[in-house]
């Protein structure tokens, strides 16, 4: 179940490393473009309200000249004063005089009925007025926008507030006062830009990008108004080049997944996991005197379970530690749990035994009588109950194994040699090696009773053995012919299906009870 989460989750890792990059990339390439285009529609609003505050004041610059009015006011050197003045002013339409709210000449001439000049719309604290719609007497249909300083006033064409269009780029300019444009503007956006003037805040709103620009000195905004399509147009470079850097980011820490998941689900890894975890478990498998069907022991037996099924075959978790490393904190595991799970009965039962499987990096170690002997000693079990197996491969690799064997001999520990027969030197390993006993390979075993090349050996083997004073086991006895051939010849213990398969301690407590 923990693997498989894991799996789970080095999958999910996997996507999120392939995935997240690239999300990434849209989303910056996209926050990127949006202020890029912000910053150059900000600009344009800031130009629109730039050009709309010189009107204004430029419109109010010459009135300056007029606050020495010739006497009396009205005159003709008042009205041709004023009339110069607009003459020479950029965007001024008429220049009027006003007493008592009424127009009662202009730059145009003396007014023959003196025109109402409404309130202001806005005065601010140093006297500077601003009507935003005053009707001209020639130009009832387009009022204008005015500025005024005591009693002259500036009439400026609305025209001139008209923000010019750039590009795609609507631009507009409104007072603050009842967000009406200071010029006639005809444009389906323009309730969007309102909006967005009154909210002060530069936004997309449908398919539109907006900014706002506010006047510090005069109560007028400009808005400004973009289209998706052109922010869109704005993205496709950083886009193309945040992708590509999206998908080698995306490449390499798939990479490092990848190898990070096949490091860590690798069987090695896997294994010293369950070394350090303790999922290891061990099997006993029973050892049969076949003289009276006595229990007088079991061969030590590693297993790697799962809730369902074993991880892996008995053969490929021995052939993994051995390409691995890990042999010699196996058979410590092994030895450990062997003594806490049964180490009871190995007390009350001298005659019992257990063998324990040697990897040659436990002989190439050096150390296996210390561990031997700090999981023995003191515990009331005898050297002789721990029995060592080792094959012929395993020799081969340790080298020269003599002198431990020798050692661990004298401490009092039995050493088998396992698999006898199957090697091509097995002969010179017995005048080579201290052992004392030999244990059957199951493959000569199976030929009891079958015609097969092979089945003479087991007559050969056993001659051998009995040659040099050998104990000797079969393994792998599966019928009642096989066992009783193997008592006939002289073996005195015997392992296999016939008997009982592997089982865990309190299976094997209740079969020694039966059969012990």
């Amino acid at each position: 179940m923990r693997r498989r989460a894991l799996t789970t989750l080095m999958t999910v890792a996997a996507l999120l490393a392939g995935l997240l990059p690239l999300a990434a990339a849209l989303y910056f390439s996209w926050g990127y473009t949006l202020k890029v285009e912000s910053d150059h529609l900000d600009a344009l609003a800031e130009q629109a309200l730039i050009r709309a505050e010189q009107v204004f004041d430029e419109a109010q610059s010459e009135l300056h000249a007029l606050d020495e009015v010739p006497q009396p006011a009205c005159s003709p050197e008042h009205i041709e004063l004023m009339r110069q003045i607009a003459f020479c002013t950029p965007f001024v339409r008429e220049i009027a005089y006003a007493e008592d709210g009424r127009i009662r000449c202009s730059s145009m001439g003396p007014a023959e009925v003196p025109r109402v000049l409404p309130a202001p719309d806005w005065t601010d604290s140093g006297g500077r007025k601003i009507w935003f719609r005053l009707t001209h007497p020639l130009d009832e249909v387009r009022p204008s926008v005015a500025i005024g300083r005591g009693a002259h006033v500036s009439l400026i064409h609305a025209s001139h507030f008209q923000a010019r269009t750039v590009s795609d780029t609507q631009l507009v300019v409104l007072n603050t006062l009842d967000w009406e444009p200071l010029s006639q503007v005809h444009d389906p956006l323009l309730s969007s830009m309102v909006d967005t003037a009154v909210t002060g805040r530069e936004r997309i709103q449908g398919d539109r990008l907006f900014a706002v620009a506010q006047s510090r000195r005069l109560p007028i905004v400009a808005v400004g108004a973009q289209s998706r399509a052109r922010l869109l147009a704005a993205w496709t470079e950083p886009l193309v080049m945040t992708t590509l850097l999206g998908v080698l980011v995306s490449a390499l820490l798939i990479w490092v997944v990848r190898r990070f998941s096949q490091q860590f689900f690798s069987p090695a890894t896997a294994l010293l996991s369950a070394i350090r975890r303790g999922e290891l478990r061990v099997a006993y498998h029973p050892q049969i005197r076949l003289s009276d069907g006595h229990c007088v022991g079991a061969e030590l037996l590693v297993r790697w379970p799962d809730q369902n099924e074993p991880v892996m075959s008995t053969d490929d978790l021995v052939h993994l530690a051995e390409h691995s490393g890990f042999e010699h904190e196996i058979t410590a595991r092994v030895l450990r749990t062997a003594i806490s799970e049964i180490g009871d009965l190995l007390q009350r039962r001298p005659e019992l035994t257990v063998s324990l499987n040697l990897a040659s990096h436990d002989l190439e170690r050096g150390d296996l009588l210390e561990l031997l002997s700090d999981s023995i000693d003191g515990n009331g079990i005898r050297r002789s109950q721990i029995e060592l197996e080792l094959t012929e491969r395993n020799l081969i690799q340790a080298g020269s194994a003599g002198a431990l064997l020798a050692r661990l001999r004298r401490a009092g520990h039995k050493v088998l040699l396992d698999d006898f027969g199957t090697g091509y030197s097995s002969l010179s390993y017995l005048h080579d090696l201290p052992v004392d006993a030999l244990k059957i390979d199951r493959a000569f075993v199976g030929t009891i009773g079958v015609d097969s090349p092979h089945a003479p050996l087991v007559p050969h083997i056993v001659e051998i053995a009995r040659a040099r004073g050998l104990q000797m086991v079969a393994e792998g006895v599966e019928t009642e012919q096989q066992a009783a051939y193997l008592r006939e010849q002289g073996v005195e213990i015997a392992q296999g299906f016939l008997y009982a398969r592997p089982m865990d301690a309190a299976e094997f407590r209740h079969f020694l009870a039966t059969r012990g």
